[in-house]
């Protein structure tokens, strides 16, 4: 179960709105690429494994996570 533990910014872009997220998941949850809760994730969200304690940080313009 994925968990958005806190947003920071919001900006927008035409119709789109994007957020600076920090989300929570087990290493077996899919990371989402695209939007939680109709706002989109912004580059430089974090996204943390509770489970094994790697962080992930989100590169927008290739819609990856990368390890921290």
């Amino acid at each position: 179960m994925i968990s958005v533990n806190q947003t920071k910014k919001i900006r927008e872009d035409g119709e789109d709105k994007y957020s600076l997220m920090e989300i929570a998941g087990l290493s077996s949850d899919e990371k989402p690429t695209d939007e939680i809760n109709n706002t989109k994730i912004d580059n430089g969200s974090i996204f943390i494994e509770m489970d094994t304690g790697k962080i992930y940080m989100f590169d927008l313009e290739n819609t990856t996570w990368e390890e921290f």
